[in-house]
């Protein structure tokens, strides 16, 4: 399972996607507008599907709805580049580590002490990039005022109703 919680985390951020929530219940996402994807079109498409993701803090429509000033956008931004640059090698190191727990479960040779270790020093790297994660998003919502703060959860609870309908339409 652990394996399977990394490739999802991996392939969200590798998509350029950072779909994440705190007990605050805060999400943020990330794709930048009009950047051309290296995918091909038919990968593009599909990925799009149902979803028009972009950074909320640069969306006017979304800046609107929030209230959110050109000040605020770039703050966000700049928070949000600066810690996702710091998390990289944190995501590449878990991967690799993952690669090493799924040798060892392939070798099947390892002492179960063994292993158990090894996969604690995975978790715990993963636990470390999860902490690094929320705290970003408390620093992003922290350059929100009250009323803007208000205006985010509403956007939030919106878009996570959507997009809970959309994937169980899906699973139909």
């Amino acid at each position: 399972m652990a394996r399977q919680i990394c490739w999802a985390l991996a392939a969200l951020f590798a998509s350029g996607t950072l779909v994440l929530s705190t007990g605050s219940t805060v999400r943020a996402e990330y794709l930048q507008p009009g950047a051309p994807q290296n995918r091909p079109p038919a990968e593009q498409d599909q990925r799009r599907e149902g979803h028009d993701r972009r950074p909320w803090w640069k969306d006017p429509k979304d800046m609107a709805e929030i209230g959110l000033t050109a000040t605020q956008s770039a703050e966000i931004d700049r928070i949000f580049r600066a810690e996702i640059d710091k998390m990289k090698p944190m995501r590449e190191l878990i991967t690799e580590m993952e690669r090493g727990v799924d040798a060892t479960s392939r070798a099947n040779t390892a002492d179960i002490e063994a292993y158990a270790r090894q996969v604690r020093q995975v978790e715990h790297k993963r636990a470390e990039l999860n902490t690094a994660r929320t705290v970003m998003l408390y620093r992003m919502r922290r350059v929100l005022n009250a009323d803007q703060n208000v205006k985010f959860q509403a956007l939030y609870d919106r878009r996570d109703a959507e997009r809970k309908k959309q994937d169980a339409e899906r699973r139909r």
